[in-house]
């Protein structure tokens, strides 16, 4: 409960400094990426979006560690080189991830209308079974790929933060899948409910932000002329842009914290070792003494 209320308020001082940097990225980002696609010739497309998406997490999660008193300088060329591991990485478990959900989805289909497990059954049933098929098939796909998603994300929550971490100006690293697994619940909550919500908002943002300000290139591209901008709507997209930040600032202060979180329970753990190791050897001596 501690980690969620801790990386809750911290989320709004991570919100207010990634709102400069995150634009900048994007445009840094899509001219980098451009020309890399222009020399490859489209084949590294596919990695753009995950690359990009880590290495704004990464930076996240440094900004959060910065307000949590770590005010190393950040060695970019680390950042990246962990962006693209981390990137390609999750790239392969989110896709595993998701067609172990569609696999578990046709099979509880295929349960819930006492058919044998085999997507056949599909292509082979009536149109009203199809209908059915397709309502339990997309409502436990819906279930099961929110939660196996999210699993992984949080599974390698603690290892990016540490990544992040080790981008820092003499700082060591501690392994690819250091601190693996640490703080599942309380991290498998707050990313949930963001995922979840970022749903909604990513929505509203493509619908009030992105949508206008395409047709308003194209506007000024092909007719040469400035569109007119309802301030109703750029307001709108600008609540959901705000909410969706904040909502991934929550991720990156919570993996902030629970990498603290886990380097203090090492540390106890250190600690109590050798006071534990002293009251054997004590023991030892009391029982020779008696003897």
């Amino acid at each position: 409960m501690g980690l969620i209320v801790k990386s809750f308020t911290l989320s709004f001082g991570v919100f207010g400094r990634m709102i400069l940097p995150i634009l900048a990225i994007m445009v840094v980002s899509s001219i980098l990426w451009g020309l890399l696609n222009l020399v490859s010739g489209g084949y590294l497309s596919f990695l753009s979006g995950p690359i990009t998406a880590t290495f704004i997490g990464l930076f996240g999660i440094r900004t959060a560690l910065a307000l949590m008193g770590d005010n190393r300088r950040t060695e970019y060329e680390i950042l990246i080189l962990y962006s693209v591991l981390y990137g390609v990485f999750l790239l392969i478990a989110k896709g595993g991830a998701l067609l172990l959900s569609d696999i578990a989805a046709v099979a509880y289909a295929d349960w819930r209308l006492g058919d044998a497990v085999s997507f056949r059954n599909f292509l082979n049933a009536e149109k009203s079974l199809q209908l059915a098929f397709g309502f339990y098939a997309l409502s436990a796909k819906a279930v099961v790929s929110l939660v196996m998603y999210t699993s992984v994300c949080v599974v390698m929550a603690v290892p990016l933060a540490s990544a992040a971490r080790a981008a820092g100006r003499g700082t060591t690293s501690a392994g690819f899948f250091a601190g693996a697994g640490r703080s599942f619940i309380p991290l498998f909550c707050i990313f949930a409910v963001s995922f979840f919500l970022q749903f909604f908002f990513e929505l509203f943002t493509s619908l009030f932000a992105m949508i206008p300000l395409l047709l308003s290139v194209i506007s000024v591209v092909f007719s040469q002329t400035i569109p007119d901008f309802d301030l109703d709507a750029l307001l709108k997209g600008a609540a959901a842009s705000a909410g969706l930040l904040w909502l991934h600032s929550w991720i990156w202060a919570a993996s902030a914290v629970a990498l603290v979180k886990a380097d203090q329970s090492s540390e106890q753990q250190l600690t109590a070792a050798p006071a534990q190791a002293a009251t054997t050897i004590d023991m030892r001596a009391l029982r020779k003494s008696r003897e």
